[in-house]
């Protein structure tokens, strides 16, 4: 790509408040896509009050076929729709292990104790149940994620942590496409 020139002119009316600005882009005719880019940013200056004007520009190729979809992830934290998916098929959990799945997809690469974790999934100060009840819930969701055990990893002798993931979606909100959409990476 070879720099821009620009060449400006006075306003022909001082009261007028315009001038005429002219600028000159090359751009590589072997990419479409910055040429439609390129006059799409010249359209907003027009709407802007300004007049453009295109000269000597080539007529743009019709758009390229559609790219494929992006892939989809193998596996899906659907907060609000409290379901969670691998390939599209859903996962049957539990409400515990629902909540404990999302609390720690929630906040990945972090690590959670078992105290934190009995606190914010179950709602309970650390003394009121057994020791090893997250132990054991941990041990059941990992073997309902499949092969998707390894995302739930034990940091011995602190707790528990997500680990990040191209493969894991997680959702907030309900139309699942939305801003809240957060892939795990």
């Amino acid at each position: 790509m070879t720099p821009v020139q620009t060449r400006t002119r006075p306003p022909a009316h001082r009261r007028s408040g315009t001038a005429t600005i002219t600028v000159t882009v090359e751009i590589p005719a072997d990419d479409p896509r910055l040429a439609r880019r390129l006059t799409a940013a010249l359209g907003v200056l027009a709407q802007g009050g300004g007049r453009v004007a295109i000269e000597g520009a080539q007529a743009l190729p019709a758009d390229p076929a559609p790219a494929e979809p992006a892939p989809r992830p193998a596996l899906v934290i659907d907060v609000p729709g409290r379901e969670v998916t691998i390939h599209g098929q859903e996962v049957a959990l539990t409400r515990l292990e629902f909540e404990l799945l999302a609390f720690l997809a929630r906040h990945p690469g972090m690590v959670h104790t078992r105290s934190e974790l009995l606190q914010y999934v179950w709602e309970t100060p650390d003394t009121g149940l057994p020791g090893r009840t997250v132990d054991v819930h941990v041990r059941r969701l990992r073997a309902k994620l499949a092969e998707f055990d390894a995302l739930v990893s034990t940091v011995r002798g602190v707790g528990y942590r997500f680990t990040r993931s191209r493969d894991v979606e997680y959702r907030t909100s309900t139309d699942g496409y939305g801003e809240d959409r957060l892939p795990i990476i």
